[in-house]
């Protein structure tokens, strides 16, 4: 039976094909780490934040929200820094200085409570509600309900002065802050958008104003991510503010939410598992990896340097887990100048298609061979 050099070269890509050595897409591969529980109390424990060795989140323990902090340098030891018969919520962390909102007076108000020195200070005092705290180093940000819309305010603790960062007649929601720039979810153009402010020049600009909705945005450095709904489900977008450049970070149809990001890694609640489970990105590497998929109902999480907590309800109630990723192997010489000479070579780091290549070519010369004769 005769083959001609066609039909050889479509038979061994059907065998590359069936053997794995092409694929549309790869899964995500596991982060190498070891995850541990960091609340067995009763009730739920929510809304966890980390920063250095600071693990913080909202604690229900009491009967009523309470704020415990977990200390990992110290014996990991464990205590509650606001513990009223109020409601103590929304915690954020920079450092040593949590924030939190707190109705212990009737409304919501503002508070700051200093890790190292056991201090608490209350910024804000307007009858109205103050809620959903960020910080970053000596500026704290919230939405404020005083003026009977949604702002956003600031407060700066070198100066001791408070202002008013937005003035549409809109509500703006979900602060965050880094450094000098503040970001929300913002509502002027009948949708949810993102707008940021930057507090060294006092100017205010559109992030994203697509009309689908985007919210809960996160930042750090020069980057800006948030949930995005323009594909019809809940995706992450990546915005670079030294570039201006936006950048699609998911978008499997599954939803992925309640981003967070440090040290240019984001980290987000991911429904393509089971239930939600928790994912990491790399933005130097564009590397995408999972966190944990042990139980079905992981949401909330945070990072900080190579550990990641979030909330978590495999026993019945909400629980705050942590995972603390292993220090990276180093790739062996051998290994590393085996992927530069790949990398070198003509083709790359293709050589099932070096191969085709070189049968069909194989197979054409012959055929032209037996053809003259």
């Amino acid at each position: 039976m005769r083959y001609n050099s066609f039909s050889i070269l479509l038979v061994l890509l059907i065998l590359l094909v069936g053997m794995g050595t092409f694929s549309c897409s790869a899964a995500s591969e596991t982060l190498t780490g070891t995850e541990e529980e960091i609340t067995t109390a009763y009730g739920n424990q929510v809304n966890p934040v980390i920063s250095g060795n600071y693990v913080i989140w909202q604690d229900q323990r009491g009967g009523n929200w309470d704020i415990y902090v977990y200390d990992l340098s110290s014996g990991r030891a464990e205590a509650a820094i606001f513990s009223d018969s109020k409601d103590e919520m929304e915690p954020a962390i920079s450092g040593n200085r949590v924030v939190i909102s707190s109705d212990r007076r009737g409304n919501s108000d503002i508070y700051l409570y200093d890790l190292a020195s056991g201090k608490e200070t209350q910024i804000t005092s307007d009858k109205s509600d103050q809620t959903e705290p960020a910080i970053s180093g000596d500026r704290i940000v919230w939405t404020d309900r005083r003026n009977q819309n949604m702002d956003i305010y600031i407060y700066d603790l070198a100066s001791s002065t408070e202002k008013r960062i937005t003035a549409d007649k809109s509500d703006q929601t979900q602060p965050a802050i880094s450094g000098n720039i503040i970001v929300w979810k913002d509502t002027r153009n009948d949708n949810d958008d993102i707008y940021m402010y930057d507090i060294n020049t006092g100017k205010e600009t559109a992030v994203v104003t697509d009309p689908a909705e985007q919210a809960k945005p996160a930042i750090e450095g020069n980057y800006i991510i948030w949930e995005d709904r323009r594909a019809g489900n809940l995706d992450l977008y990546l915005y670079d503010l030294s570039t201006r450049q936006e950048k699609v970070v998911t978008t499997d149809p599954s939803p992925q939410k309640t981003p967070a990001i440090s040290d240019g890694r984001i980290v987000w609640a991911d429904g393509r598992i089971k239930g939600t489970n928790i994912f990491t990105y790399d933005i130097a590497t564009g590397q995408e990896k999972v966190v944990s998929t042990a139980s079905e109902y992981e949401s909330n999480p945070s990072i900080s340097g190579n550990r990641i907590v979030w909330q978590d309800k495999r026993k019945g109630t909400m629980d705050i887990f942590m995972f603390t990723e292993s220090a990276p192997e180093k790739e062996p010489e051998a290994e590393a100048e085996k992927a530069e000479t790949a990398a070198k070579s003509s083709l790359g780091i293709y050589p099932a298609v070096s191969a085709i290549l070189a049968a069909y070519l194989v197979a054409t010369v012959t055929q032209r061979r037996r053809g003259k004769n």
